[in-house]
């Protein structure tokens, strides 16, 4: 399968983790990938105040910041920042990938949740995941985010993990 490509040069990240070492690690990945504008907060409550300025394209997250969970960051912008902010796509990094943090970030809006330590092809393929299969957005009383229901979407890699994953073939040979 050919390598995706995009062109992220005019696209606005923001990182916001606590460990300054993973910030730049992560900026380091963008800026491989293209990105020249980044945006990087140390906490939850510095995250907000750049967004309160500026309109990220993309937003990283750690699990744990020291001030808030990423599921509450995430809830803010999903429900106090206007359009088209809180649609904007939010992964989640996370060195503790327990269901319980997990269904935290994916029930508050992320768009996908990565487990630390991050390879720079996982990254790159998430995002272009991210920016080629556009989900759609509900809001209820609970829930503000990306519909979590994607089954008719194939992984990034296109390999199917799960033994009661349909492969690509069958999916395939069904739309025909």
């Amino acid at each position: 399968m050919a390598q995706a490509r995009l062109n992220l040069k005019n696209v606005v990240g923001l990182i916001a983790d606590r460990d300054a070492f993973t910030r730049g690690l992560i900026a380091q990945m963008l800026r491989g990938f293209g990105v020249e504008t980044l945006l990087v907060a140390n906490n939850g409550e510095e995250a907000k105040a750049l967004l309160a300025n500026n309109k990220p394209d993309i937003i990283f997250v750690e699990g744990a910041l020291p001030d808030m969970t990423a599921a509450d960051l995430i809830e803010w912008i999903r429900r106090h920042t206007p359009n088209p902010l809180r649609f904007v796509p939010i992964i989640v990094l996370s060195g503790y990938t327990q269901l319980r943090l997990i269904s935290l970030a994916r029930d508050g809006g992320a768009h996908l949740v990565i487990r630390k330590p991050v390879a720079p092809q996982t990254l790159f393929d998430r995002i272009s995941w991210v920016a080629h299969f556009a989900r759609p957005f509900l809001e209820t009383k609970t829930y503000v985010g990306p519909d979590r229901r994607f089954h008719d979407i194939a992984p990034p890699d296109g390999v199917m993990k799960r033994a009661g994953d349909v492969q690509p073939e069958a999916m395939a040979a069904a739309q025909c």
